[in-house]
């Protein structure tokens, strides 16, 4: 079909007579970042999404973000004068479809959802729809959040693996041996024995995106804590209480015990680890793909010889495993009764054409990125889950020449120029550093492929609620950290288990299996 004839399709028509929706909003404290007279009620994105699907958008009320819209939501479901559509949690979601105050949308979904919206859902091989799957019936619409932040790299310095005839890691004991040689080998020239082998914070396991976390030593082990994923035979188990985990809890203790953890890394906060990181008295430090960007830039930008590069350990069976974070955590509901559910997917439709200038949606504003979630009336993603490796692929065909940059939207040639300029002159300019680390050498280790563990769809919805969780989550935290640190020793790790179980653990992965 012709490139207009889209605004024919069910996704787009408009409607004959204008239909009134209501919505709800928090964000009301960054409303001043809107240009000169516009506003949350009044702007030119709303006017565009109202003027294509003919539709009226009005607030019942606008709230500063955080815990007072937070409250205020709670406050409007527990009234039973619910607006039109609404962004919800999990619980949320479980609570409003047990209450039948919320429209089934299984027969929307396929009719209305754009390709866009259809192929990121395809991309999460159903588990998006899944969690938000009820008795058999979609009961909202799931967001599809990047996945990119879970798989925690190793990132180590090039220039001290080269200065000592090192290769970089690819397992944990390859992880080891260097940080040994960090500890021992004066690799900063200083003439004294103050590198940290491995860095750490409070947190050991934080899914996703922990940064110095011990995700991917774990991991490697073929243990994923703070996970209820499904095993090989189907049944849900909660990762913190797997055999592998023993063994790996082993391993950290014996590298704490013979100081290459930090000796003070449990006390320690994220800011205060980055600081070993900049100020050059650590060589190793696990994160994100993101983290050339912060706090690695800084490190590149003090020590310009700083040579972070990006690293992923394999397991025991010489496979990249990951523990994954969650592709949804909210959702889009349509309140039950109101005549036409399917307007929700229309203005998710023409959100995602604003956000990335498809269908010739005009690009009103130079800091979009900024000031979205103020525009739209349903400030909500459903995105690409994998956006970083396929970017990471176009720049490299892009250097190769197999793509033309100039296909790019404005924000993927500015960062394309900066990878570019690192290319010519490597860590002269360390944001350009930094954008070529992210985008091009974590992207692509990303895009090589790895096995994929995550939570069970179903938790989400089912966790919050749970009175034993949040004694059984202290439980697991207080003592992985005492057993780490040597305050209780690995064959307590056993009595842990049986406690875990008989204080709710057994009855919770009971219901979560029913």
């Amino acid at each position: 079909t012709a490139q207009t004839d889209w605004k024919s399709t069910p996704a787009y028509a408009p409607y004959p007579e204008t239909v009134t929706v209501r919505v709800v909003k928090g964000g009301q404290e960054s409303a001043n970042l809107l240009p000169e007279g516009e506003s949350i009620e009044e702007n030119q994105a709303l006017k565009y999404i109202e003027d294509t699907l003919n539709i009226d958008v009005v607030y019942d009320w606008i709230s500063p973000s955080g815990a007072s819209y937070e409250d205020k939501l709670n406050l409007t479901i527990a009234s039973g004068q619910i607006p039109d559509l609404m962004i919800v949690t999990p619980l949320q979601l479980q609570q409003l479809a047990e209450a039948d105050a919320i429209e089934d949308m299984t027969p929307y979904i396929q009719e209305y959802a754009n390709k866009d919206l259809l192929a990121a859902y395809e991309k999460t091989n159903g588990i998006a729809l899944e969690a938000a799957t009820i008795n058999g019936k979609i009961m909202g619409v799931p967001n599809v959040q990047p996945q990119a932040d879970a798989p925690i790299m190793v990132w180590v310095r090039k220039d001290w693996l080269d200065k000592l005839g090192l290769e970089g890691p690819e397992s944990v004991d390859d992880l080891e041996a260097i940080a040994r040689a960090f500890m021992e080998q004066d690799p900063d020239g200083n003439g004294a024995a103050d590198t940290v082998g491995l860095t750490g914070t409070l947190n050991p396991v934080l899914v996703p995106s922990n940064l110095h976390g011990f995700d991917g030593i774990f991991n490697a082990y073929g243990a994923y804590p703070e996970l209820f994923y499904r095993n090989a035979e189907g049944e849900i188990v909660y990762g913190s209480v797997q055999p592998e985990m023993k063994e790996a809890l082993a391993k950290l203790a014996q590298l704490y015990q013979e100081g290459v953890i930090d000796p003070e890394f449990a006390t320690k906060t994220t800011e205060k680890s980055n600081e070993l990181v900049v100020g050059g008295q650590a060589g190793i430090m696990t994160g994100p793909w993101w983290i050339s960007w912060w706090p690695l830039g800084d490190s590149v930008a003090s020590d310009p010889n700083a040579d972070w590069q990006p690293y992923m350990l394999k397991d025991k069976n010489g496979e990249y495993s990951f523990a994954m974070g969650d592709f949804t955590n909210s959702f889009v509901v349509v309140r039950k009764g109101f005549p036409q559910p399917e307007v929700a997917l229309k203005i998710l439709n023409i959100q995602n054409d604003l956000s990335y200038g498809l269908n010739d949606a005009p690009q009103y504003y130079p800091n979009f990125n900024e000031i979205w979630t103020l525009l739209f009336p349903i400030p909500f993603l459903i995105e690409d889950p994998y956006v970083v490796e396929r970017m990471g692929s176009e720049y490299q065909q892009a250097l190769d020449g197999s793509l033309d940059p100039e296909t790019f939207s404005e924000a993927m040639k500015l960062e394309f120029g900066q990878i570019q300029e690192d290319m010519a002159a490597p860590r002269t300019v360390s944001a350009s550093w930094s954008t070529r680390m992210a985008r091009l050498n974590a992207a692509q280790l990303l895009g090589a492929g790895y096995n994929e563990v995550r939570n069970d769809p179903s938790v989400s919805r089912m966790l919050p609620n749970e009175p034993t969780w949040p004694s059984l989550k202290k439980l697991e935290e207080e003592t992985f950290l005492q057993i780490i640190t040597g305050a209780k020793s690995v064959d307590d790790f056993d009595s842990f288990v049986q406690q875990w179980n008989d204080n709710g653990g057994a009855a919770l992965l009971e219901k979560l299996n029913q």
